[in-house]
């Protein structure tokens, strides 16, 4: 059984459809970073304010620790999970992918190729060498 390999135009939407996945991916990466960052600073700049209050009301004090254990479990959570990292990995992965794209379509090198299926080959080839690292971080 033999498998088709696809034409020039079939792999260059498939690899589109797979950028605009990863870009999707990329916001939503971001503004779970952009919400961590923004709480912890939130909380930062609310901890001087209380712990000056508590001199007034020894309740205070307790809700300073509850800040306090929020930014650690946040910091825990962008740690555990690795945001910048992932982001990091998706911007690479939409540059590398892009980057293929515009040399198959414009057959630049190394897709110079007389034969399409040639051209269609080393695309798949590269895409999965450049991408093959990458993919592992961001999925999981």
């Amino acid at each position: 059984m033999t498998t088709e390999i696809p034409t020039e135009a079939q792999i260059i939407e498939q690899a589109q459809g797979t950028v605009e996945k990863l870009r999707k991916k990329l916001t939503y990466y971001r503004v779970l970073s952009s919400i961590s960052n923004i709480t912890r600073i939130v909380l930062s700049a609310s901890i001087p304010l209380l712990v000056s209050m508590s001199s007034h009301d020894i309740k205070y004090l307790g809700i300073v620790s509850l800040s306090g254990v929020a930014m650690s479990i946040i910091q825990g959570i962008d740690s555990f999970f690795d945001f910048s990292g992932r982001i990091s990995d998706l911007k690479q992965s939409i540059l590398s992918t892009n980057k293929e794209i515009l040399l198959l379509s414009s057959h630049n090198d190394p897709y110079d190729e007389d034969s399409e299926a040639q051209n269609v080959q080393k695309f798949m080839a590269n895409l999965a060498d450049a991408l093959d690292g990458m993919m592992d971080n961001i999925d999981n």
